[in-house]
């Protein structure tokens, strides 16, 4: 049952929103690298899934930073200036992390080499657009 508050309120936003309006992607949602970041995050989920019992904490880490990285790029998309160029950075420095954790599993044969190349050559392309987008070497 609606209550005429309820339906004053509906109207009143109805009102606020222009005709035809249809929400746009977050800026983030339009960036390649965040494509990648998505991709990377996937990947790397479905191999923490599968690693063998006793190697939680490795799992965690390399979940920990794929998530970070992904989540930092994100947060990038919406900065400006330094502020912006230190979150594609902090990115960066995640994206490595979970690359270093790919190695390690890797080393550890605790996972088929073709996950793991896959998703250290996508860990790679990420770092190296991190780089660009970050400014690092300028």
């Amino acid at each position: 049952m609606k209550t005429p508050e309820r339906a004053i309120a509906r109207e009143e936003h109805q009102a606020a929103v222009p005709e035809g309006w249809r929400p746009g992607p977050f800026d983030y949602q339009r960036l390649d690298v965040f494509r990648v970041a998505r991709e990377a995050l996937v990947l790397g989920h479905a191999l923490v899934r599968r690693l063998p019992r006793g190697h939680g904490k490795l799992g965690d880490q390399l979940g920990r930073a794929l998530l970070g990285a992904y989540l930092q790029v994100a947060e990038a998309a919406s900065r400006s200036g330094q502020d912006r160029s230190c979150r594609y950075r902090g990115a960066r420095a995640e994206a490595s992390e979970a690359a270093a954790a790919v190695e390690a599993v890797a080393l550890l044969g605790l996972a088929p080499a073709s996950e793991t190349e896959r998703l250290t050559l996508l860990l790679g392309r990420l770092c190296a657009m991190l780089t660009r987008l970050s400014g690092v070497g300028r």
